[in-house]
């Protein structure tokens, strides 16, 4: 039986929830993905859907982003029905990271990547980016990500430091001209989660942050996560960010929010997937 724990944030609206799912169900040919799942995350909340590998959590999110068909269930983005207006919860639900799905072009700079990203964010009388308006969206996220290393370098000694902060800038030239192969992964998964965000939506999902095979490297990406959030709040309280993640274990996530401390108070979900195959759902270990 899936579970959930709330961790919820003071002041946060838990009676109008970014996403309310109930019943939420996927089966396929080889049988159930995952079932019966009710879930309600507030507004500007975190969170996280645990489980190992197998276990559906792709499959969820695809699901909760509009890409993937649900058996059984009734699923809401806010006022939106995600069963019966999944092409509006996909211009509403922005991927962050899916394996396959926002994998970025290692022949291609930055530049070539948000530009390519601009133009698919305007009109279709546009087709083109201006070299002003990629540097204005490219100082845009410098400033976001510059902003998030000022706020770790004032951390006390022992948590984030000046160096953690410069791996994470990823952002290198005011150009963009850097090729994503020479970007570590650190590095690319905050380009793909800058990419996510510049049409400023209102959920992001992120599948599977253990892909980042480094602990250090998983609590960077749950730091950036969480003062990119934050910042969002602080800029305009009506413009809160809500992120959904998978991810098998989360404890960079409890790494991070002690680090960071009252600089980044997130209202926090959990829900946990349990392994395939299915028959073993109701075991207890």
């Amino acid at each position: 039986m899936e579970s959930t724990t709330n961790t919820l944030a003071e002041g946060t609206d838990i009676d109008a929830p970014a996403v309310a799912l109930h019943g939420w169900s996927l089966s396929g040919k080889q049988g159930d993905v995952f079932t019966d799942i009710d879930l309600e995350v507030p507004t500007g909340a975190i969170a996280v859907v645990r489980g190992p590998a197998g276990s559906g959590k792709t499959s969820l999110l695809l699901s909760l982003a509009g890409r993937m068909r649900v058996s059984d269930g009734e699923g809401r983005l806010g006022d939106i029905d995600i069963r019966k207006q999944a092409r509006t919860v996909r211009g509403q639900v922005a991927v962050g990271h899916i394996g396959g799905l926002t994998d970025l072009e290692d022949d291609f700079t930055v530049a070539q990547h948000v530009a390519e990203r601009q133009i698919m964010l305007q009109p279709w009388y546009k087709p083109w980016a201006s070299k002003s308006t990629l540097r204005e969206v490219i100082g845009l996220i410098r400033d976001t990500f510059t902003t998030a290393t000022e706020i770790i370098d004032e951390l006390p000694p022992g948590t984030f430091s000046k160096q953690d902060a410069q791996r994470a800038d990823f952002l290198i030239d005011d150009d963009g001209e850097v090729f994503v192969s020479e970007l570590s992964e650190l590095q690319k998964f905050f380009l793909e989660f800058g990419l996510a965000s510049l049409s400023r939506p209102p959920v992001v999902v992120i599948d599977n942050i253990d892909y980042l095979r480094e602990s250090a490297d998983r609590a960077r990406a749950w730091a950036g996560i969480l003062i990119y959030q934050q910042l969002r709040r602080s800029r305009d309280p009506e413009d809160l960010l809500t992120v959904i993640v998978s991810c098998e274990d989360s404890s960079e996530l409890d790494i991070a929010t002690r680090s960071l401390g009252s600089r980044a108070e997130p209202s926090i979900v959990e829900l946990e997937l349990p392994p395939h195959p299915p028959a073993h759902r109701g075991s207890k270990h």
